[in-house]
């Protein structure tokens, strides 16, 4: 937990406030925190600390310290901390499944009563059954946590796998054969758990294990505003339909480009137009939304924050980098 509100804190922009802060680590739920969370590369922070009391978090940033750190905090841009644990769910059930397939016993309780993680492991052994592709899963298993390890002095994650007739281990158990605190094996296996997202989103390299990437939940009004997209309403149009503001339509996109729902930029972007912002924004990172503004009066403040959501989240880039 330390290590985690320190590395929140060293990375947030000097102008956010201690409660901003806080409000990602806790998972507030509101358009501000999310965009908080993908402009300081904090995303895979939020929620990650959900029983976190405030007046706890004040005497934590009073004992901060320039100690080094046991743990080097890792964060991933394009997913939050539920996002981490329920894909790793999604790998464990999955492996699960093969594993009592392979042996003919289909008598398990399973891993996780998540519905829809059920739902889509099912899915995604119907796949592999239908194919043939049990050796090609295992494979990119093995792979998997041989990349994983080529990262860490020592893996973790294995002890919370199960298959037939074995059964995973708990934080407690794994903290005391390793001699690690239950915290700090927290804070490595978050990290781990990053490694693991960076790996299985390259698709070329694990086609399986891609698919069971679990992207962060929406809220429900923004679900609705998905939802009219996909049948094709314009944002002005969705605007009247919900009786709202068109700035909380776009809060709404915001939050969807931020989450990985849709990512066609260049419907509310004239990329070639705004290219001058990508280049200024890598040298001027941190600073306030208006300071960008004034540098960039035809942008309005939605084309601002979802330019940053994207260069934050690696989907937009500099020229020099192209």
């Amino acid at each position: 937990m330390y290590q985690i509100i320190n590395h929140a804190y060293q990375h947030a922009f000097n102008y956010k406030t201690n409660k901003s802060i806080y409000n990602i680590l806790t998972g507030k739920k509101s358009h501000q925190t999310f965009f908080d969370a993908s402009s300081q590369q904090l995303l895979s922070l939020y929620h990650s600390l959900p029983r976190l009391k405030y007046p706890s978090f004040e005497r934590y940033l009073n004992e901060l310290n320039d100690e080094e750190p046991k743990v080097n905090i890792k964060t991933h841009p394009r997913c939050t901390y539920d996002s981490l644990i329920n894909t790793f769910n999604c790998i464990q059930l999955l492996i699960q499944t093969v594993s009592q397939s392979i042996h003919n016993d289909f008598r398990f309780v399973p891993i996780t009563q998540q519905t829809y993680i059920q739902q889509r492991v099912k899915h995604i052994y119907q796949h592999i059954k239908v194919n043939d592709l049990e050796s090609k899963f295992i494979t990119e298993i093995e792979q998997l946590f041989e990349d994983i390890a080529s990262k860490h002095e020592h893996v973790y994650l294995h002890y919370y796998l199960q298959g037939y007739d074995e059964a995973m281990y708990t934080r407690q158990q794994v903290s005391l054969i390793e001699s690690k605190s239950q915290q700090e094996l927290f804070e490595i296996e978050m990290n781990q758990l990053v490694d693991v997202m960076f790996e299985i989103e390259d698709i070329q390299k694990h086609p399986i294990l891609n698919q069971t990437i679990i992207r962060p939940t929406l809220l429900n009004k923004t679900k609705l505003t998905l939802h009219q997209l996909e049948q094709g309403h314009s944002i002005h149009d969705i605007s009247t339909i919900q009786n709202v503001k068109l700035n909380t339509i776009e809060d709404h996109l915001l939050e969807l480009f931020i989450k990985g729902y849709i990512n066609d930029y260049d419907t509310y972007l004239d990329i070639k137009s705004i290219q001058p912002f990508i280049d200024y924004y890598k040298s001027h990172i941190g600073i306030k939304l208006r300071e960008y503004k004034q540098q960039f009066d035809t942008l309005t403040y939605f084309q601002i924050k979802l330019m940053i959501v994207g260069i934050e989240r690696g989907d937009l880039v500099a020229s020099t980098e192209t």
